[in-house]
């Protein structure tokens, strides 16, 4: 289960998800995510993803970034902070691929 924690909510939407990882989780907390941006639209986001327990395969990345396109669509700026042993541009090729 992912665990979603905003830090601050000015001129830049601060937040953080942690938790252990599974496709499902990520749908939710991208959800979730999305309602805060809605509640107080920013354009830009920093987010810090370095408490993520657990790998994905890619099938499931690629889901994720089609996800985070979806739930997060009104970002204009985006940048997330991760492991760089995590990093695989999975997620963000798909996310940019859709939009």
């Amino acid at each position: 289960m992912l665990q979603l924690s905003i830090i601050s909510h000015d001129d830049v939407l601060r937040a953080q998800i942690g938790g252990l990882v599974s496709l499902e989780a990520w749908e939710k907390v991208l959800r979730e995510l999305e309602e805060v941006i809605s509640s107080k639209p920013n354009d830009r986001l920093v987010l810090n993803l370095s408490q993520l327990v657990g790998w994905l395969g890619v099938p499931e990345r690629t889901q994720v970034g089609a996800l985070m396109a979806k739930h997060l669509h009104k970002i204009k700026k985006a940048a997330l902070y991760i492991q760089p042993h995590k990093i695989t541009g999975v997620v963000q090729a798909e996310a940019q691929r859709n939009g």
